[in-house]
């Protein structure tokens, strides 16, 4: 049952402050996250999170009314994170383990910081729009029509750049995969 769009696919007017607030709560979040796992830095992260919102809201007057607003809000983010990259060169991860959840056993806790740190490598070495893609896709759950959007590119060239990526860590950690098996939505990737 469709309730019609959530406040992050509604366009906020930058006069209605309450719209505004709702795309902000609705966005902030994902976005912050997706710039965690691009960068491999909390601090790094929240700043360009605040750049980009800053971006977006002045350039608000000048949206494509039928673009949605959160793919805008990704591709504005997109292009200041590959202005950084540019400026920067550098990818060095603070550590994904602030944003774990729950207490395993210090045994678990170890074999997972092991497991993270070796799967932020492995993402850290992947060109730049391959873990564009892939971070877009696995952590923010857009489409593929929406990921080519923000990059620029075609739905299908998005999709390839997701695969690609997956196949490339799918290599770099497979000794990490206890039964050796690829994953269901794999076995086509080959």
């Amino acid at each position: 049952m469709d309730d019609g769009p959530t406040p992050r696919d509604e366009i906020p007017r930058p006069g209605d402050r309450a719209a505004c607030e709702a795309f902000v709560r609705a966005s902030y979040e994902g976005l912050f996250r997706w710039f965690c796992r691009l960068l491999g830095s909390t601090n790094q992260a929240a700043d360009l999170t605040q750049a980009t919102f800053a971006a977006f809201w002045e350039s608000a007057d000048r949206l494509d009314r039928d673009r949605s607003p959160r793919a805008w809000l990704y591709a504005i983010g997109r292009n200041l994170w590959r202005k950084e990259r540019r400026d920067s060169r550098a990818f060095s991860p603070d550590s994904i383990d602030a944003m774990a959840d729950g207490s395993p056993s210090p045994d678990r806790r170890a074999e997972d910081r092991e497991f993270r740190e070796a799967a932020e490598r492995a993402i850290g070495e992947l060109p730049d729009d391959l873990r564009e893609a892939f971070a877009l896709r696995f952590w923010q759950g857009f489409d593929y029509d929406e990921i080519g959007a923000i990059q620029g590119v075609s739905a299908g060239l998005a999709r390839w750049r997701y695969f690609a990526a997956r196949r490339r860590l799918h290599r770099k950690l497979a000794a990490w995969d206890p039964r050796g098996q690829r994953a269901e939505e794999d076995q086509h990737a080959r």
